[in-house]
């Protein structure tokens, strides 16, 4: 070695030449490298370290040549330029947010990204995950959907019940276990938020090849989409109303219904995204040419399909368009025994891993996701409601990146088409069958259901909006959910909105609802949708724990399939109101967990389970995770208007904070109010007061004087 460079090392290792430090939130945030960092997250690795920026951006923006894009034939263009000109840069296109293309619009992105970068770990992996938030006007937190945090409930990431939530500039470190294994996702948990984009798939590989596991392997992210709203106005729009402003004159819009009868919220569903993708159609057959989401397969080869719904409100019913069949493998991260079906509905919250077999001839097909609303209606007004991504046979040349609109696979009475995963019953009559998650059963050697085959405690709890007209909020058993003013695992002695104990059977009421539970002991908790509160569907989603779902009820239908009433499982006799803020089994011998008809062998686990409208599912699971774990219905509209819960599991066991964790509060000088001055409405009384008594001493002297 020349002796330059061995003074060169000399002096490096002695520290006289400064290295140059990488910067790793610049980096992986304009896709220098990728958001994980490429030295960890690998097979065989302890460690998976990750940097997410959030910050606004616009969709149809060509930033780095400031210029709006336009969409025309499944390809994106200047503006100011159609004609054969596509923009093609490779490295550039990624960071062209287009959504549906329908306008230029302000969304959250995710290292410049929407959906975010996909995060990939392998069980058991300790995840380091620094999150820096640049927007302007809103703080954020990121919830790990899915992930157990199991002695890390500190890094659940959900505002006011684990941290405080992160203002502008501010970064905080999320650090927890990749378990368990399979298909989750992260987003934001505070107000509306991931309705706008903060969202992003994460993978977690086994330890163990599952039995199906394939070669090749694909990621879904699907949403429905809206031109108007933003997070905020969101939920403006779900308290009063969404109306047709561009119609003359003006009217309300009126909400839609699924096929049973089951109603949906106040969001108007535009367009639906894969992956950030879609097609905003402009009459049932007529889209905008958008560009989608493809996936390259090659013939006759088996492919896994992860599919994620990051949808505010509807729930899907996805299908491959000319592929009459495909394999449902497991859901919510963990293995089913495998369901051959046509299509599965997928709910807010829920993940989704299929097969498919590319056995048809090589063309450009279409994975479809249809919303369950009824289909004639949506077609009255207009609109076709869908999601859809490009599945591309590489042996079809060439490709078309603008398919038409897809053809829905053939169902006849003797060759139905099966669906999976249904919210309702479907009559017997129809060209479709429904399969309930009550045919579902594990295949995953990380469940064991036998732990939870005897029941310690039950409880039940009724997610509804029931209430006086002109006040019917989003509640679990009458309770309005209030976020507190400071996080609730790490500084429970600042809660100040307790719910008295007077919130009985005929009452609604605002407070931070929670239920404690105690370590070691078997829970049955009940989840209901009845009452005068009934008639949307909720997924609902448990945080820190999953369950096994024991039974799902449904209501009574007529023979065309439509809701006629409630389960006559379930009674609401308590209260003179029925509101079932109280509910309980009408036949008190199911008490105690002896519940007819409960899958008890190879019992299937997940983390967000439907409640079919005026019906109720059975959960069951072990308290062994200390901490305060929200659980609420995953519908955002829904979730910000009160359909939430604390379960505050052994308080005593909690683990201990880490060392500087973030605290928050409300700030007062004292416990009066000030005016405009500075002073208290006490010290202005007090003052008032002298001033007074002292006009009169003066009085009363002066006249004893005269």
């Amino acid at each position: 070695m020349a002796p330059t460079s061995t003074m060169f090392l000399l002096l490096l290792v002695m520290g006289v030449i400064p290295v140059k430090s990488q910067d790793h939130w610049e980096d992986t945030r304009t896709g220098k490298i990728p958001a994980c960092l490429p030295e960890t997250c690998r097979k065989g690795q302890d460690i998976c370290e990750c940097f997410l920026t959030i910050e606004h951006r616009l969709t149809m923006m060509y930033e780095k040549e400031k210029s709006l894009v336009v969409s025309k034939g499944g390809r994106l263009y200047r503006f100011n330029s159609t004609e054969n000109n596509p923009i093609a840069n490779s490295d550039d296109l990624p960071f062209i947010l287009t959504l549906d293309g329908n306008t230029s619009r302000v969304v959250i992105a995710i290292n410049r990204l929407f959906p975010g970068p996909q995060i990939t770990a392998y069980e058991d992996q300790t995840l380091i995950i620094h999150v820096r938030n640049l927007m302007h006007t809103d703080s954020t937190t990121v919830h790990w959907h899915g992930m157990q945090q199991l002695g890390t409930p500190y890094s659940d990431g959900v505002a006011m019940v684990s941290q405080c939530p992160l203002g502008h500039g501010q970064e905080f470190t999320y650090k927890f276990k990749a378990k368990p294994h399979g298909t989750s996702f992260y987003h934001a948990h505070i107000g509306d938020q991931r309705t706008m984009g903060l969202y992003g798939a994460l993978i977690v590989y086994p330890k163990q090849e599952l039995p199906s596991a394939t070669d090749e392997e694909f990621v879904a992210v699907i949403q429905d989409w809206n031109h108007d709203d933003d997070a905020s106005t969101l939920y403006q729009r779900m308290l009063f109303g969404v109306f047709n402003q561009n119609q003359n004159p003006k009217t309300r819009y009126v909400t839609t219904n699924s096929v049973d009868g089951g109603m949906y919220s106040r969001y108007k569903f535009h367009s639906g995204i894969v992956n950030g993708k879609g097609r905003y159609y402009l009459t049932p057959s007529m889209h905008n040419q958008a560009p989608l989401t493809e996936f390259e397969v090659d013939a006759n080869k088996n492919y896994t399909f992860r599919v994620i719904s990051a949808a505010t409100l509807y729930p899907f019913r996805v299908y491959v368009e000319g592929h009459p069949t495909l394999t449902v493998v497991a859901s919510d991260g963990f293995a089913l025994k495998p369901i051959t079906v046509e299509s599965f509905v997928i709910n807010p919250g829920e993940r989704y891993d299929f097969i498919l077999l590319t056995n048809q001839s090589p063309d450009d097909y279409l994975l479809v996701a249809e919303t369950l609303e009824v289909e004639s209606e949506i077609a009255r007004r207009g609109e076709y409601h869908v999601a859809e991504a490009i599945i591309h046979y590489r042996e079809k040349k060439p490709r078309n990146p603008n398919p038409s609109k897809p053809v829905r696979n053939r169902c006849t009475a003797t060759n139905k088409c099966v669906i999976f995963n249904c919210p309702y019953l479907l009559p017997t009559s129809a060209n479709e069958s429904c399969l309930t998650y009550n045919d579902a059963r594990t295949n995953d050697f990380n469940s064991a259901p036998e732990d939870v085959s005897k029941v310690d405690q039950e409880y039940f709890f009724n997610f509804a909006f029931p209430g006086e007209h002109g006040f019917t909020p989003g509640s679990v058993n009458g309770h309005q959910f209030v976020p507190p003013i400071a996080p609730l695992y790490s500084q429970p002695e600042d809660l100040t909105t307790v719910c008295d104990s007077n919130c009985a059977d005929d009452k609604i009421c605002s407070c931070t609802y929670t239920q404690t539970i105690e370590n070691g002991k078997v829970y049955q908790f009940t989840l209901t949708n009845v009452g005068r509160g009934k008639g949307w569907s909720h997924p609902v989603h448990l945080h820190g724990h999953s369950f096994y779902v024991m039974k799902m009820g449904f209501g009574q239908y007529d023979s065309h399939g439509i809701l006629t009433n409630s389960t006559p499982d379930i009674s609401c006799s308590r209260g003179s109101k029925e509101y079932c803020n109280s509910p309980i089994w009408a036949n008190e011998t199911w008490n105690g967990g002896n519940v007819p008809n409960l899958v008890l062998n190879d019992t299937a686990q997940k983390d967000t389970i439907i409640v079919p409208t005026h019906g109720y599912v059975v959960i069951r699971f072990k308290a062994d995770n200390p901490g305060a774990w929200f659980f609420h219905c995953h519908i955002d509209l829904h979730n910000t208007n009160g359909m939430g819960m604390v379960i505050v599991e052994s308080p005593k066991l909690y683990p201990a904070k880490p060392k500087n964790f973030p605290i928050c509060g409300d700030f007062r000088s004292n416990s009066q109010p000030l005016t405009s001055s500075g002073s208290t409405l006490k010290d202005d009384w007090k003052a008032f007061v002298s001033t007074v008594w002292a006009a009169i001493a003066f009085l009363v002297i002066r006249n004893i004087h005269v």
